[in-house]
Parts: structure tokens; C-alpha cells; sequence
């Protein structure tokens, strides 16, 4: 009874599958019946077909021929971007009096247009218009800024016998997927306001796809909770990073456009907070292991996004802790501890042991009662007294601006010759070896969840800067697999935890934003330029 049951069953598959290869014409192609081999756009429709971004039209036709409507086209470069649960968060009433909630597009079309891809006149998109072949030659170069991909020139330019008809609004686009070699043209001609037939959409799409050169990192265009976010996410370990400090000093300001130019930024973000008179950041600062300034202000519950020596990054709360101990000739040692670093004293009474490094300047800049010369071996090799000095090139100085209640025989009783250790501490840290670090906040997500409120935010120091407005925010958060996610959004910080939450991110913090707010990658700004000068910033190249 058994073999009789497997030798029909068998049968009845070989007929189906018979039948379903009797469907589809022998000189077919891609699975459409209409879609010959050998035809000029059969890999192209492959290509798409097989990605889920184009489909046939039913009964196993996929129509060549057929014209391309605005709506299908903007389709097609949605899929592209985002996955099918991911567009449906742009499901939702837009900006176009044509493209209700029930459009078939609606989603599509709101994707393309919240990031500036598509655009429509009068408050319509006329989605069911055919699409011209130059109107789809801007939509793929809108597409390719927004998304940071580029279209490299790989052949001169192109004059076609009808290059006057291009439209005004449409030439660049035509000319850069020209020199592409994503638009051929048809025997001399490129019949700019002709409608475009779905084989031309799928050929030009397709060679767009192979031809444009994606970044190395992924772009992100979504909306995770009703928030539309912009940015990007990558792999740390395929960058190297950097913390570029305006000017070069540690209470400079320098244009973001300038910082990105002189670090060779191929990712660029601004980082900490700072005063906006003084420049003097509010948080510590650590690059290629020195500390380039220390602020323990509401610490250790201050947030920083560090990088350790094996290139693991995370989020990290810390007391930054360092320690000078003097040895002197007859045995007998002095030690300072809770040492600043590249702080201007806050008064002429501060008795604050201070170490100032090049990262501060050339010169100190005022005169301070006592200043230690340490070089790069740990010796004292000169001692000065209320007189601006010069910071050595390596090594550093001991400054104290004026004596101490206790402990001032540390910096009064120095001694050429003097042996210096100094010891730094990041205290609350899981890592002491932090290569790069830039103290931030507050604190977004922690261990997956959604982390923080209006105490949380307080404790950081953080409670004045319109935490729960729609302010420009950017957030910057890491992934289990070590990813480094940047986002900008108008959002309050709750909601932005639950959007860093939502990208996959395992703990995030929020970096300074306002009117410092910039994110550029690619030689694109998802939020600036804008005019304020930076004090710091972080890169990736």
C-alpha cells in the first residue's frame, strides 16, 4: 500500500511540474512568459526580480513594455533601502493630497519622501503618472545622495542629438548617470520626456545597482516608533577613530566643515558638551591613550563612549583619577592626588594641582605661583614662579595658581631632579585601558533597555538641556556585535531610547546637539553644517 501511495504521489508532482514548465514558453526568461532570453533587459529583470524589488503583474507576465508609473518607481527604490517591516512604519496620512493612507504606495512613497528622494507640486505626488526617463534619472540620483552612494565616472560625457530637451531641473542627474555609464542612450538620442517602459526602469536600476559604489558603512533612513531617524552604522573595526579637538588645543573652536578636512573624515560627529565662552569642555577627554583633559564634574554617573586598546567600544560611568607621587634625592616622596588636566584654575585663590600638555597650547597663558617642568622620563628639570611658562613639547607641567591650605609642601618643596609618577585611574570603568574617550550624556540604553529619566539626567548634569522636548538630538550607540550605530532625530531623550533600543543597540548614549548638532558621512550632513564652532569632535577615516 505504501509503494502504491509513493509511485502516485510521485506522479502527481511530475505532472505539476510539468505543467508548470508548459506555463512558461521555452524561450522565456526570469520566470515570465513574456520575458524572452537573450532580450536586452532579461538580466536586468533577473537582477530585480530575484532582489524582491520588481515584480511581474500576474498570470506569470511581467509586462515589459508596460509604461512605469511615479509610484512603481519610488517603490522600487524603497525595497531597496528597507525591508518590508521596516516600511511599514511609514504607513501613515502624508504630505500628498493624492497618496491616502489605503494607496497601495503610501508607505513607498512616504519613505522617499520624508528623506528627500521624491517631491511632488501642488501638494500631489500624481502617482499614477508614467514617470519619464528624466524624471527617473533624478529620482536615482536623489536616491544615491540620500543613501551616500556614489556613481564614479567611468565614461566622458555624452552628447545626445536631443540634449536640448533634457529639462533644466534634470540635467545634472542626467549627466552624472551618463557619465556612469548608467544611461546608454537609445542610437544617439535619450528621449528625456518619453515615458519610461518597466524593461527601461528594470535596465537603468540595474546598472544603477552594480555601477554605484556603496559606502563602507550602512545608511539608515527609518522611523522606529513613529521617530524618523537618520544615519549610519559600521563596523569600528574597519575605520580608524580619532578625537579631533577645534584648533588643536583643548579649548579651541574650529568650524565642523574644517575639523572633518583636516582629520580626512570619511565619519564625522560632534561629541562632547563645552562652554560656548571659554570652549573649555565638560567632560573627559582621552586620544591615543593621553588625557587630553579631565572633567569629573557629576561623575563617576557621567556617561562616556570609549574605545579600548583592542578596539571594543562601549558606554562607561567613571571618576577619572590621577595621582602624582614626587620621589626626591634623600628618599622621601610627596603625593598629590585628584590631579586636573588641562584646566585653566577657576579663580586666582585656586590651589588646584593642575598638568598641562601641549594639547593645552605652546604657552600657559597666564602666570601661576608655582609650575613644575616635567620631561618625558618623569625628571624635574625646571622650576618656575609667577611667570607664564612654555609647555614642553613632550613631557608636561606641574602648575598650582596659588597655595594650599593642605598638602602645598607636594608643589613648594620640588626639587630639580625630583623623580614623577603619575598615575591615571578611571574609576567605575570595566576597562583602564581607554584609548579613545569622549564623556557625553546621559546615558540612553543599558543592557538592551531603555535606560533614563529626569533623575538619571540630573545626576549626569544634564537636566537643562530640554531633555524631554523635540530638540535635534544625536545619539550614538554600540550593538552586541561591537557595530557602532549614529542617528539624528527631533526627539526627546525617552523617545530616543527607545529608538536606540529599536536600531539593536546594546547600550547608547546621547551626544551633544542643539546647535552643535552635526553628523556627516560620505561627504553627506544628515543634521549641519551649522555656523557654531566645535570644540571636539569625533571621526572615523
Amino acid at each position: 500500500m505504501k509503494n502504491i501511495l509513493k509511485r502516485t504521489l510521485s506522479f502527481l508532482l511530475s505532472a505539476a511540474l510539468l505543467c508548470a514548465l508548459a506555463a512558461v514558453p521555452a524561450g522565456a526568461a526570469a520566470g515570465f512568459s513574456d520575458v524572452p532570453n537573450g532580450a536586452w533587459y532579461t538580466a536586468a529583470v533577473k537582477d530585480l526580480t530575484s532582489r524582491g524589488i520588481m515584480s511581474g503583474k500576474g498570470g506569470g507576465r511581467f509586462e515589459p513594455n508596460s509604461p512605469m508609473t511615479r509610484a512603481e518607481f519610488t517603490t522600487m527604490l524603497a525595497k531597496t533601502a528597507l525591508s518590508e517591516e521596516e516600511l511599514s512604519e511609514y504607513k501613515y496620512r502624508g504630505n500628498f493630497s493624492d497618496v491616502g493612507g489605503g494607496h497601495w504606495a503610501n508607505k513607498y512613497i512616504n519613505w522617499a519622501n520624508d528623506n528627500g528622494i521624491v517631491s511632488g507640486s501642488g501638494g500631489k505626488f500624481n502617482p499614477s503618472k508614467m514617470i519619464t526617463r528624466q524624471d527617473m534619472a533624478v529620482m536615482l540620483v536623489n536616491y544615491s545622495r540620500a543613501m551616500c552612494i556614489e556613481l564614479p565616472p567611468t565614461t566622458s560625457s555624452v552628447s545626445f542629438a536631443d540634449s536640448g530637451k533634457i529639462t533644466r531641473y534634470a540635467r545634472e542627474s542626467v549627466e552624472a548617470c551618463v557619465r556612469a555609464g548608467i544611461i546608454k542612450g537609445d542610437n544617439g538620442y535619450f528621449r528625456p520626456t518619453d515615458t519610461s517602459r518597466r524593461c527601461e526602469a528594470a535596465q537603468m536600476f540595474s546598472a544603477f545597482l552594480k555601477l554605484g559604489r556603496a559606502p563602507r558603512f550602512k545608511v539608515v533612513r527609518r522611523r522606529v516608533g513613529g521617530v524618523s531617524v537618520s544615519g549610519v552604522s559600521f563596523d569600528p573595526m574597519d575605520f580608524t577613530p580619532n578625537v579631533v579637538m577645534g584648533g588643536s588645543r583643548v579649548n579651541g573652536g574650529e568650524s565642523v566643515g574644517s575639523l572633518i578636512r583636516r582629520a580626512g573624515a570619511e565619519i564625522a560627529v560632534n561629541g562632547a558638551f563645552f562652554d560656548m565662552e571659554s570652549y573649555a569642555p565638560y567632560g573627559t577627554i582621552v586620544k591615543n591613550r593621553e588625557l587630553v583633559t579631565t572633567f569629573n564634574n557629576y561623575s563617576p554617573q557621567k556617561s562616556a563612549i570609549i574605545m579600548d586598546g583592542s578596539g571594543r567600544w562601549s558606554v562607561e560611568n567613571f571618576f577619572t583619577y590621577v595621582t602624582l607621587t614626587a620621589f626626591r634625592y634623600d628618599g622621601s616622596e610627596k603625593t598629590a592626588k585628584e590631579v586636573a588636566v588641562n584646566r585653566r584654575p577657576s579663580r586666582p585663590t585656586d590651589g588646584s594641582r593642575i598638568i598641562f600638555t601641549r594639547a593645552w597650547g605652546s604657552r600657559l597663558g597666564f602666570a601661576p605661583k608655582y609650575a613644575v617642568k616635567v620631561d618625558k622620563k618623569g625628571f624635574v628639570t625646571d622650576i618656575y614662579h609667577d611667570t607664564d611658562v612654555e609647555i614642553p613639547e613632550s613631557g608636561y607641567l606641574i602648575v598650582q595658581q596659588a597655595d594650599r591650605q593642605y598638602q602645598n609642601e607636594f608643589i613648594s618643596t620640588m626639587a630639580v631632579g625630583s623623580v614623577i609618577d603619575k598615575q591615571v585611574e578611571y574609576r567605575g570603568s570595566s576597562t583602564q585601558d581607554i584609548k579613545y574617550c569622549v564623556a557625553v550624556g546621559p546615558r540612553l540604553v543599558k543592557g538592551g533597555r531603555a535606560y533614563g529619566d529626569s533623575g538619571t539626567y540630573a545626576a549626569e548634569g544634564l537636566d537643562h538641556i530640554n531633555n524631554f522636548s523635540g530638540d535635534v538630538r544625536v545619539c550614538m550607540g554600540v550593538k552586541p556585535d561591537g557595530d557602532l550605530v549614529i542617528v539624528t532625530a527631533y526627539a526627546s531623550l525617552p523617545e530616543m531610547s527607545k529608538v536606540m533600543v529599536g536600531l539593536g543597540c546594546d547600550s547608547a548614549v546621547n551626544l551633544d546637539g542643539g546647535g552643535s548638532a552635526n553628523l556627516y558621512a560620505g561627504g553627506l550632513y544628515f543634521t549641519g553644517p551649522r555656523e557654531r564652532l566645535l570644540n571636539n569632535v569625533l571621526t572615523f577615516r
